[in-house]
């Protein structure tokens, strides 16, 4: 009897092995070397057909902006391209140059999951393994980190044989550093001055570059109508090319107004103003 139950307790056991990744991977199979795995994302004990990164396909992680502010929230894309086969899983962390554990992951949807690991991984769901591609949401810290930040990312195409054999692991990594500080020089602004039908809008650009004529990305633009014919939102912030997008729209009343556009940093601001003329 104790022969049989140890038989049936070591298939129960290798049968939630090979069944409970489907549901989302251990934390610390990332391939980032400083953890328990190491940069072997276990493949060495558990998908041990094939060696890392040896398959036909392609791993890759993408971030959705090259820069961070402390606090800022990006999108992150992970993708498995020329691949043929229907399952697959991932899963992903960020450290700082000394290996820290830094910033908080969260869902964009069922096919990814981050509070089961704290919010400091994320992974596929069981859901998620009918996907080869998955985006989720990463929060910088509030305070600074010893730069870079290093995205690390395993992946695995799986055969869906329900075991541990002929599945291919892969990893990839990315590398994101705090936004330079940019302190704005000029502003311009397109067009220069509006005409605008009573009850109608119009689309007004605002570029903010700093004194070497670099894009200040990221930057609040702040906007104000000095007589109310207008209105338009009080601040925008500018995309990857320094550039932020306005949009006026013009009161019941005919007659002038003047909006005032501003961009500062702790000791610097500065301001350009258009002329609009409601008919």
């Amino acid at each position: 009897m104790g022969k049989y139950f140890i038989l049936i307790l070591i298939v129960v056991l290798w049968s939630k092995m090979a069944f409970g990744f489907s549901v989302g991977p251990p934390a610390e199979r990332t391939g980032n070397p400083g953890e328990i795995c190491g940069d072997d994302t276990c493949a060495s004990t558990c998908h041990t057909s094939f060696p890392v990164n040896s398959g036909t396909a392609k791993f890759s992680v993408d971030l959705s902006s090259a820069s961070y502010k402390p606090g800022q929230t990006i999108d992150i894309t992970i993708t498995f391209s020329n691949t043929s086969t229907a399952i697959h899983g991932f899963e992903i962390t960020a450290v700082d140059a000394s290996n820290n554990k830094v910033g908080t992951f969260a869902a964009k949807d069922d096919k990814t999951q981050t509070e089961s690991y704290d919010n400091l991984y994320a992974a596929h769901t069981k859901i998620g393994t009918a996907e080869s591609q998955w985006t989720v949401q990463w929060t910088a810290p509030a305070t600074n980190v010893s730069d870079p930040i290093t995205f690390y990312a395993a992946g695995n195409e799986a055969n869906g044989n329900s075991a541990i054999s002929g599945d291919y692991i892969y990893t990839d990594t990315a590398t994101i550093s705090l936004t330079d500080e940019c302190i704005p020089s000029t502003i311009k602004v397109k067009p220069k001055k509006l005409v605008m039908k009573r009850g109608k809008s119009a689309v007004v650009t605002v570029t903010v570059k700093s004194e070497n004529k670099e894009p200040c990305t990221n930057h609040v633009v702040y906007a104000s109508a000095a007589n109310k014919k207008v209105s338009i939102d009080e601040s925008t912030e500018t995309n990857d090319k320094g550039k932020a997008k306005f949009t006026v729209t013009a009161g019941n009343e005919k007659g002038k107004d003047v909006i005032t556009f501003s961009a500062q940093d702790d000791n610097t601001e500065i301001k350009k103003d258009i002329n609009v003329i409601v008919k």
